[in-house]
């Protein structure tokens, strides 16, 4: 298999993992923290890439379209055309499993940044109902990795991984 078609899946089993379901920087930003001590350069980057984590990590049953919309505005790329071509599939096991997810961003460090791209570490937990787990929710894991890259004045995510 080529390193783009093990991107693709990878990707791919990412998407559908959040779907079933569903940080080493320099700068680390708590839940209660507004960035504090963040470069104007890493504020944007720190902004951009909790808006993407917490935009990928939110599964609403009821409603799914604005929510995978959400994602693309702040994707490009590959993970951009990896994530459009699963809209089908998140929509319809979210609705098989009656998903939701509402995430919250408990920390974030950004690391290896220059003018045009960024790496973010992202830890973030989320409360999960689904057909399996009633109405009481249980509460998810998630940590994430994102690289942005800077395209027309905005930073959008070119690659996000689940990391350990």
């Amino acid at each position: 298999m080529g390193e783009r078609a093990g991107r693709w899946v990878a990707g791919g089993l990412a998407v559908v993992l959040l779907a079933l379901l569903v940080a080493t920087g320099l700068v680390v930003a708590g839940r209660d923290e507004d960035d504090e001590g963040l470069t104007t350069a890493q504020h944007d980057v720190a902004a951009a890439a909790r808006t993407e984590a917490l935009a990928f990590l939110t599964v609403d049953h009821r409603d799914m379209d604005p929510l995978v919309d959400a994602v693309l505005e702040g994707a490009t790329g590959d993970f951009a055309e990896q994530y459009a071509a699963q809209r089908e599939t998140l929509t319809s096991e979210a609705v098989r499993t009656e998903a939701t997810s509402t995430p919250e961003v408990v920390a974030l460090g950004v690391g290896d940044q220059d003018d045009d791209s960024a790496t973010v570490l992202v830890a973030a937990n989320s409360t999960v109902t689904n057909a399996g787990t009633g109405s009481e929710g249980q509460v998810r894991y998630y940590r994430l990795r994102l690289r942005l890259v800077r395209e027309g004045g905005r930073w959008l995510t070119s690659d996000l991984r689940f990391v350990r």
